[in-house]
């Protein structure tokens, strides 16, 4: 993630690590828990997926 602070995605993985969201070990991140992942970012769930999708199509 650029232009991020370490601090602010410190406090993001504890949020989701305490909602069981995902499980953050050191230089791993795992989502136990996909669909409450995918609820929680609402709208903003796939739209890199998409655009990715898009350009692969172009090629």
């Amino acid at each position: 993630m650029l232009g991020v602070r370490r601090t602010g995605v410190t406090t993001a993985t504890h949020v989701l690590e305490e909602a069981r969201m995902i499980r953050a070990e050191r230089g791993r991140i795992t989502v136990p828990n996909r669909e409450k992942l995918e609820d929680l970012a609402n709208d903003a769930y796939g739209i890199a997926e998409a655009k990715y999708a898009r350009l692969i199509d172009q090629v």
